[in-house]
């Protein structure tokens, strides 16, 4: 054998290597926020749920329910409560404009942790530290009576007005008894203190009685790589 035949063979075996690498660790990224994504709409969906079942029993309070919350964000799991932020848009309305949301209060608790702040008049939430964040939108839409085609969109930018995320829910001339759904997502980076974060919503055609469930739809972020907010006890 040659000398060129073996550098050739490295070269091909060095490829090889590279490959699986590569092959490797895409599989590892997909993975990894999948299960990312996974356990934010789990953690979205149990703050929903124990929302929706607020009305005291005989044998459960108010202040109990958010000590349960309470005692959930202090369990040691991935999603810290004060790392985490969930906010609901606030009118049902489909419209093109600067959408409006909130955080949702129950107990001692709230959507919105320590890490961040929303500014109602500039209907914006503050992002207090750097890095990398992942974003994702729920949109949730029923048929309220007499609808139309069309397509309702929600847009994220940050402060330069860059779009970091889109998500766009096709809908039919009418949907039956079952709401029309779509989640989306995307890993968003800052890299300097003090940034934010707007939305704004866009329809295309009539739509008609088209009509957002603001119960069921909404948007959370979550840091996944950065300065941790401080755990205040």
């Amino acid at each position: 054998m040659t000398a060129s035949t073996d550098v050739e063979s490295q070269s091909r075996s060095r490829g090889r290597c590279l490959d699986t690498f590569l092959i490797v660790s895409v599989i590892a990224l997909f993975v990894m926020f999948a299960v990312a994504l996974a356990g934010a709409l789990w953690f979205a969906k149990h703050i929903e749920n124990e929302i929706n079942g607020r009305k005291p029993r005989e044998s459960e309070s108010e202040a109990s329910t958010g000590s349960r919350i309470a005692n959930f964000a202090d369990t040691g799991n991935a999603y810290k409560m004060q790392n985490f932020a969930f906010l609901r848009p606030i009118k049902s309305e489909l419209t093109s404009e600067n959408m409006a949301w909130e955080g949702i209060a129950y107990g001692k608790a709230h959507t919105i942790g320590s890490l961040y702040s929303y500014d109602k008049s500039q209907k914006a939430l503050d992002v207090k530290n750097s890095g990398s964040y992942f974003l994702y939108v729920q949109l949730s839409l029923s048929c309220n009576g007499i609808c139309s085609p069309g397509q309702f969109t929600v847009s994220f930018y940050n402060h330069l007005n860059s779009k970091v995320l889109s998500c766009t829910v096709s809908l039919p001339e009418e949907s039956g008894t079952d709401p029309i759904s779509q989640t989306c997502w995307h890993v968003v980076t800052f890299t300097e203190n003090g940034k934010r974060l707007m939305a704004k919503s866009e329809i295309q055609g009539s739509l008609g009685d088209w009509r957002l469930q603001v119960n069921n739809s909404g948007f959370g972020m979550f840091l996944v790589d950065g300065v941790q907010a401080v755990n205040h006890t």
